[in-house]
Order: structure tokens, then sequence, then C-alpha cells
């Protein structure tokens, strides 16, 4: 005699219960619970709002019957104030409908008829359509684990809509850094938190893609909290903190160490304690170290600083610079929808730090930064496809940025018509190339130079090639007779002899193009005397 064992309701219930346990625990359990019903029950299985409409269903494929009867309960529990609600088969429609809402009480299984609790439904309803609803209690059991696991999948939605928000701050403080307006910044400093320091030192932590979570909070422990900490918006790799530049103990290691330390695999870049003024200075400071450091052992740099060109070419720079730039600072748009100077200025020196990743930095579209690029190009009379006419721009910018009381040094001769107290150039290429003549612009360009010609002189050619080939590796490669891949093993080896980022933006090839100018107009190229 063949006796088989057949399950209890009362185990075939608990067998449901412990596997919805099972899939509420997912990181998907609400999807997973719902799809799980629909094979239990043969059901259409949805969460809908009071509304009518679905948050989230086991399929979305449902006919036009199916939504009247889960309108028609929606309404009767509204209109009552149930907390669930039972339907049979109604006239000219297919199936019946339970309606739970999934913070409430539960009906037992095979309940059939209203329930009423007496309290009106909280705003998300469980509705099981189909030709029998009630065949077993799972709708019922589930109503209480859908009602946790919506909640833990809002409360994971509200968290991380609240980290984009505060990413978002925190690169808007950084932008309004970078273009030198502090007092806004501070503001928003001051709501975020922490507050943000002056002098303060520009890192930049590169890392992998999917651990700069965890090098967020390793850089928030070692620096107590008190650094600006930013996800790069232009690198997804780059982690950048703004930190203090007071003086650390003198048995303290040096943050970037203290990185570099820390958090397994990454490259730490730093750069000199500067004002918060200069932000943009820093961060630049800080990518060139970076590239030093990817050759590095201990994996972090500090940028070996030297004057800055701005600084070295004082007033007569600053006239040369105002006398450039005039036909963009004075711009007017004739519509008032066009990009207007100061917006114009923003693109074309993001664009001179960034290349075509400018677009990311600024969110705008590639179109939009070409079509401003023209237009820059249109009042300036310059090509920015050539390198020369990037670093004149990019020189001018960069005196235009400075505080006016750093202004000194010659300033050239006046010419009538031209504002009191400053030379007016004329014309600006006679001007840009007296500067390059100024001693402490070739005092500037043979230490930008030195590296090279006193310990790889066989990389001077390379160097001159890339700059005259506009920085491009494809015609590089092409004039040295070498393959691209040769050319950028060749440009590596420059990075870590200059101690300056090259393939990667923001780099120095503007800095790199005035130096072999100003020896090129002063020396013929090579320095001939000693350094």
């Amino acid at each position: 005699m063949d006796v088989r064992a057949v399950p209890s309701p009362d185990s075939r219930r608990a067998a449901d219960i412990l596997t919805m346990y099972r899939l509420a625990g997912k990181a998907d359990g609400v999807q997973a619970l719902l799809r799980w019903l629909a094979r239990r029950t043969g059901c259409w299985v949805g969460l809908v709002d009071l509304a009518g409409g679905v948050q989230e269903a086991s399929s979305r494929r449902y006919d036009s019957d199916v939504m009247a009867l889960v309108a028609d309960g929606l309404r009767v529990m509204r209109e009552r104030g149930l907390r669930t609600f039972v339907v049979g088969e109604s006239p000219g429609r297919s199936g019946a409908l339970l309606a739970v809402d999934i913070a409430g009480d539960q009906p037992g299984a095979g309940q059939s008829g209203t329930v009423q609790s007496g309290s009106v439904p909280s705003g998300l309803v469980l509705a099981v359509v189909g030709p029998d609803p009630l065949g077993t209690a799972a709708p019922a059991d589930a109503g209480p684990l859908l009602g946790v696991s919506w909640s833990a999948k809002e409360t994971e939605r509200t968290r991380r809509r609240v980290e984009v928000a505060d990413a978002r701050g925190r690169e808007a403080v950084l932008h309004l850094l970078m273009s030198g307006n502090l007092t806004t910044a501070h503001q928003i400093a001051g709501v975020l938190a922490p507050r943000l320091y002056d002098p303060a030192r520009f890192h930049v932590v590169e890392c992998g893609v999917d651990r700069r979570a965890e090098t967020i909070r390793i850089c928030a422990e070692l620096t107590g909290g008190r650094a600006w900490i930013v996800r790069c918006p232009v690198y997804s790799d780059h982690v950048l903190v703004v930190a203090s530049a007071t003086p650390a103990p003198a048995d303290a290691r040096p943050l970037e160490a203290a990185l570099a330390a820390e958090i397994e695999g990454c490259v730490v870049g730093a750069g000199d304690a500067l004002a918060l003024r200069d932000t943009a200075v820093g961060y630049e400071h800080a990518f060139h170290a970076l590239a030093v450091a990817r050759g590095r052992a201990e994996r972090w740099a500090r940028f070996d600083a030297a004057l800055g060109l701005p600084v070295v070419v004082g007033r007569q720079g600053r006239v040369w610079a105002d006398h450039l730039l005039g036909p963009l600072t004075g711009y007017v748009p004739a519509r008032g929808t066009d990009p207007d100077s100061r917006t114009l200025t923003d693109t074309v020196r993001s664009w001179l730090a960034f290349s075509s990743a400018a677009t990311r930095y600024l969110k705008i579209h590639r179109n939009t930064l070409a079509s401003r690029l023209r237009r820059v190009e249109e009042l300036l009379g310059l090509d920015l496809e050539l390198v020369g006419d990037q670093a004149k721009l990019d020189l001018a910018l960069r005196i235009a940025a400075l505080p006016r009381g750093t202004d000194h040094g010659p300033v050239g001769t006046a010419r009538p018509g031209g504002p009191a107290g400053l030379a007016l150039p004329a014309p600006a290429e006679d001007a840009f190339e007296a500067l390059l003549r100024l001693p402490a612009v070739r005092q500037w360009a043979l230490t930008q130079l030195r590296p090279v010609y006193e310990d790889a002189p066989a990389l001077e050619t390379t160097l001159r090639t890339w700059l005259r080939n506009d920085t491009r590796l494809s015609t590089m490669a092409q004039a040295l007779g070498v393959s691209v891949t040769g050319a950028r093993k060749r440009i590596t080896r420059l990075e870590q002899v200059l101690r300056r980022s090259l393939l990667r933006v923001p780099n120095a090839r503007h800095d790199l193009w005035l130096a072999v100018e100003v020896l090129e107009a002063l020396d013929g190229g090579r320095p001939d005397r000693n350094f």
C-alpha cells in the first residue's frame, strides 16, 4: 500500500513564511516577494498607492480590468476608512481582488468579505488580483514583510538622495573655490561642514572607481573630519582633499604619506600650502605631484614648487594680459540668452585645464563647449588648436586671476590713450616677445627645464617634438619615427624627470611651451650659461 505524506495546511503556511522571510532579507526584497506571491497564488500582485499608481509589481503586463478592479477597491477603502478589502468576482470584471494596506492589520487565510479595522490606509496597498486571491494565507502573511521591505527600500533611497545632495554641494564649493568666489564658498561650507581652512593644502588621491566611498571615509578619519573632501567631478577614480596647511607636529606623518599608507594601492599627490584664493593653482600642483607619485615606491609626492610665471612677469605681464583679454572681458552678448563674458571666461579656463573633460567639470554638452570656444577664438583672434595660442591665453588668464596687489616689476613705456600708469603694448605680439626677454622670465624658464638639460638631455628632442606637434602623440610619434606606444613611454619618462603631469590633464604643456619659447628667443633654444 502506497502511503504518501500530505503536508498539513499549517506546515505549508510555515514553509511559506520561512520562504518570505528569506526573500524579504534580499537587497531587492520587495520585488522578490511580489514575484514569489504571483507564482504562489497564480495572481497578478502589485504595490499601488491610493491614487491607483503602480509602484512595484510582479509583472508590468496587466490589462485594464485588473486596474479597474484595483481602482474600485481603493475607492471603497478611502471612503470607508478600511485597511483591508476583499471583493469577489464583479459583474463585467474578470477575477477578484484582495487589497491590504501593508502597514495595517491583515486578514486571516480564507477570510472573505470586508474587514474593517477603523483607520485610514497608510498610503501603499498590496493588491492581489486573480481567480482566487485568498486561496492561500500567503498574501496576508506577506503584508507586514512587504511593509518592512518597502520601508527599508525607501530609507535607502533617502540615504542615497542625501548623499548625492551632499556630494553636489561639496562639488559646488569646489567650483566656487576654483573660480575665486570665496565668500559664497565659506557660506555653503559653513552649512555642510567642516569649515574651510585658509591657508590650505590640496591633495589628489587616486584610487579605484569602486573604492571612492572607502577612500572618503579614511580621509575623514585621518583628518579628524576637518578637511574638505570632494569626489572629483572630472576623474571617477580621484578624491580631492583640501586640508588645513597648519604645520603638523615634527613627529607626525604628512597627510599624503598617511593616506598612501592607510589606503592600499592608492597614489597621492599634494600641492603647496597656498591661500584659498589660489585653490585652482593648488589643484594643478597636486595633480603634477600625482604624476610623480605614480613612479615612486612610497606612492606619494609633494609638489616641487618654483615661483609661478604669472608672478614673475609682474606689472608688465599684467598690462599685456589686460590688453590680450580686453575683447573677452569687455564682451557684451547681443542676446540675453547668449553666454556672457564671465561664462566664456570660465569655460575657456576650464577647457585649458581639463581639455574635453571640461564638459564633465562644467556639466555642459560637448557642442555647447565647442560653440563657446569658437566665440572666444573669434573675440581674441586666437587658434586654440595650437598649443602656443593656448599657452598665451592660459598665461593671460592666470595673470588676470592674481590679486592686483601682486603686481610688481617693470611696466614698459606708457602710450597715450592707455590707462594711467600702465603701458598699453602695441602690437600685442611685440609685448609678448618683450615679456619673454625679461631676465626673471629667463631664470624661470631655466628652472623649469633644468631637469631635462642636466639629467636627461636625450629627452630634449622628445620634449620639443611633442610641443611642436601641439602635444598630439600620434603626430609626435610620426615625426620621431616611433610607435604611439613608444611616444607615450617617452612622455611618461619626461613626467618623472620634470616632476609634472604631461599625459593627463591638467598638465604642464603650457608652461613647458613658454619655457622653450623663452630659451628659443634668448639662447637659440639651448642655455648658453650655467644654471
